[in-house]
């Protein structure tokens, strides 16, 4: 059957080129940080040593405060905005090159969310770093289990795809000082971000780069399938919005439920 679609130039819809190189590299991180979270897991007292060192430096309480608020609501800086860059890319002419960047960015964080918690925590089941050990104080309360992180997976899976993005010199996009320190800057956030994890008392490190590394394949994997939609014309300007609708609830609902 003949699908009537407009191709990607016609429709304006494109990605960044995600080339075979990038792909190795990409993959090659999410295995260096896998075996991490591997060694992590089985030297538990460097686990809990970390954690436990983290707690040391909460004594003071601006400093613990900040952490609070910035561990706790900072993962709404990602998804909500993306979500108005999105719709506003629509209308705003310097946006809409970035369009299915945003969707890509949605996509990863509203199909992995649920895939991290609670399936993966579910199937895992290991216990908060305050459950283990009594002498740990967490932040705030937080229910539920600790493997994978879910903040992590969400602090990369928002972000990772506008620093490739910002990086990729190809026809749509040219990396320039501006693109370069704008992906610097996203990267830094969602590494605090992930690691505020640890300053909490909520998660081990080895939750934290499992979490990091899901994000990082998932974005390989949805990125090429989004690449092949738009290649065959199943993704363009008259599907695109059914795509947006389904995704975005679906963060919102995840923003919702993560813990």
């Amino acid at each position: 059957m003949k699908i009537d679609t407009l191709t990607p130039s016609k429709s304006g819809l494109k990605l960044f080129d995600l080339g075979t190189r990038k792909k190795l590299f990409l993959i090659l991180c999410t295995s260096i940080l896998w075996i991490a979270t591997l060694i992590a897991y089985s030297i538990p007292d460097f686990n809990y040593w970390l954690v436990a060192s983290f707690n040391t430096l909460r004594t003071d309480p601006l400093f613990a405060g900040f952490w609070y608020y910035y561990t706790k609501y900072m993962l709404y800086v990602i998804g909500i905005p993306l979500s108005i860059l999105y719709l506003a890319s629509f209308k705003l002419n310097n946006l809409k090159p970035y369009r299915i960047v945003f969707l890509l960015a949605i996509m990863t964080s509203a199909i992995g969310t649920p895939l991290v918690d609670p399936v993966m925590k579910d199937l895992f089941a290991v216990p908060r770093p305050g459950v283990l050990y009594p002498d740990i104080n967490s932040l705030y309360y937080v229910n539920g289990f600790s493997f994978p992180s879910g903040h992590s997976f969400q602090a990369f899976a928002g972000t990772l795809p506008l620093i490739i993005c910002f990086l990729t010199s190809d026809e749509t996009f040219k990396r320039n000082r501006k693109t370069v320190s704008l992906a610097i800057i996203l990267l830094i956030f969602a590494i605090t971000l992930a690691f505020s994890r640890l300053f909490a008392g909520v998660h081990f490190l080895s939750d934290v780069l499992f979490g990091i590394g899901f994000a990082v394949i998932l974005t390989v994997i949805l990125a090429s399938i989004l690449q092949w939609l738009l290649n065959t014309g199943r993704l363009n300007l008259k599907t695109e919005k059914w795509y947006a609708l389904i995704f975005i609830m679906m963060v919102f609902l995840n923003l919702v439920l993560i813990t």
